[in-house]
């Protein structure tokens, strides 16, 4: 990052001379109202630049203190700068380390470790209202999907994502013009920072479609959520139906799941419908019949043809041979 950018940054804000005072308790009202720790971007005027009634402004991540669990009524993208920022959501730990960053979607919780000196992050806080506006922009007028940022502000959809900009020069480029602006030169006007997040949401995107998510932290997590949905929705689930609730595009997690399992999509949930159906026939009376409509398959037929191939056996010869009932 430029030189005179991270100068400026490092400098030690008034928030964080509080924090340096280790007999100063965590101070909530800076960031919330009292009760449960949500931070609105109305309240966040008096210490990040940008207009109080701005639908974007930045601010830096304050260092030298644990920043507690806490969510917010807005979409955050957290950029590092410098050395290495840790969050903590829903006991999943993401590290991100310099010209990495992590987009959080609303109500996301998540708690930050402490950063030290040289821990340097900025925040771009974005009201989801324009954040939504420039996705359906970006999606309409070009060839963009960008599927994986829509799940940051559908309800139930993705917590957060996580990129890397090591290799994105253009990326790069856009994060240090947007601080320079803003934070630097106090240049609020809005249509500029407008403009700007626009071009670096479409980068995203783009980023998005052609590789796999930045952090093998991201791609593990992504990993036990998918057989998640698999092990618990087994009988209905479809390939469709997961990237719709993981906020991707479907030819994007079919490559996903290849890579990160070695088989497709069909293959994983095949294997747990037979073992559903294994168990089944183990451990209860349940005509076959049943079974076979239990774990979501209405043709008979391609069940047991299925099945003998994967067993070498009927189900019936399977049950005979395996029960488990006394």
């Amino acid at each position: 990052m430029n030189r005179e950018i991270l100068d400026f940054l490092f400098q030690v804000t008034e928030e964080e001379q509080y924090n340096l005072v280790e007999t100063n308790a965590f101070d909530q009202s800076l960031y919330a109202k009292p009760g449960r720790f949500v931070i609105e971007r109305r309240h966040m005027s008096h210490i990040a630049f940008g207009e109080a009634t701005a639908p974007i402004c930045i601010n830096s991540h304050p260092r030298f203190r644990e920043f507690p669990a806490h969510s917010h009524d807005f979409i955050e993208l957290m950029y590092v700068c410098s050395g290495s920022i840790t969050h903590v959501l829903e006991n999943e730990t993401v590290c991100l380390h310099a010209d990495e960053m992590i987009l959080l979607g609303r109500d996301t919780k998540h708690s930050i470790l402490k950063a030290e000196q040289n821990d340097i992050g900025i925040n771009l806080i974005i009201s989801v209202d324009l954040f939504e506006s420039l996705f359906y922009t970006m999606r309409s007028n070009s060839y963009l999907k960008g599927q994986v940022l829509e799940g940051l502000f559908r309800k139930n959809g993705t917590p957060y994502l996580v990129f890397s900009a090591k290799e994105n020069i253009a990326v790069r480029n856009l994060i240090e013009g947007m601080i320079a602006t803003v934070m630097i030169e106090r240049n609020t006007d809005g249509y500029l920072l407008q403009q700007s997040l626009s071009l670096l949401l479409s980068h995203l995107a783009s980023m998005s479609e052609q590789e796999p998510l930045g952090t093998s932290d991201s791609k593990e997590t992504l990993k036990k959520r998918l057989l998640n949905y698999i092990h618990t929705t087994y009988s209905t689930a479809t390939l469709t139906e997961a990237a719709d609730m993981f906020g991707l595009s479907v030819p994007y997690l079919s490559r996903l799941v290849c890579e990160s399992f070695g088989e497709t999509f069909k293959e994983l949930l095949l294997r747990e419908r037979f073992a559903a159906a294994c168990e089944l026939l183990c451990t209860t009376n349940m005509p076959i019949g049943d079974i076979i409509h239990r774990i979501g398959y209405e043709n008979s037929s391609y069940f047991h043809k299925e099945f003998k191939n994967r067993y070498d056996m009927t189900p019936k010869q399977y049950r005979k041979n395996h029960r488990k009932m006394p």
